[in-house]
């Protein structure tokens, strides 16, 4: 696939993840209200899936930038950045497990696995660094992150996960994935 026919894939999978990041958003039940499902996510892990690991983070940071730049983004840059962090980081592990063996088990095993990184991923950079950037003071950090941030995000990516297994398969020709190949070759 030359350059040019990739760069359009990628856009437009962006505009389609900007989209769901706004119109498919909404709080999860037992969770804060500032803490909202987003399906702006799925696209970049198509991505990460059909053009490897940094094409979906390439579709993660379109999203959340357009996602700010718009507006979409409820929580400001903060929020934004969050969210671009937490996909980006589900888009590059899910995306490297997979692209070893394209089979169904090592798909359900990478968005597994990429959930669960991303859960802790966000907690440690919950804990040093957005929240502190809340202002959310330290001695509330902790039964926070334990609490509300980390399970959000597990549940969120298992979430997105689900639709995605789903999903590829039937978008994959659509999207003309010829044999792998990595973005950044």
């Amino acid at each position: 696939m030359n350059k040019t026919r990739l760069m359009v894939r990628l856009a437009l999978l962006s505009a389609i993840g900007v989209l769901l990041f706004y119109v498919v958003s909404f709080p999860l039940p037992f969770f804060p209200e500032f803490l909202t499902y987003d399906a702006g996510d799925i696209p970049a892990l198509v991505a990460a899936f059909a053009f490897g690991p940094v094409a979906g983070v390439i579709v993660q940071f379109l999203k959340a930038f357009i996602g700010f730049l718009i507006g979409g983004s409820k929580a400001g840059w903060i929020g934004a950045l969050a969210n671009f962090l937490a996909g980006g980081t589900m888009a590059f592990v899910a995306g490297i497990i997979y692209a070893q063996k394209k089979t169904k088990i090592m798909a359900s095993f990478s968005l597994l696995i990429g959930s669960a990184v991303t859960a802790l991923v966000m907690g440690v950079v919950n804990y040093y660094w957005l929240l502190p950037l809340w202002g959310i003071p330290s001695n509330q950090v902790l039964p926070m992150l334990m609490a509300a941030i980390i399970p959000f995000n597990f549940t969120k990516f298992v979430l997105s996960s689900i639709v995605t297994f789903f999903l590829y398969k039937k978008v994959k020709n659509y999207l003309e994935v010829e044999d792998y190949k990595e973005v950044s070759e």
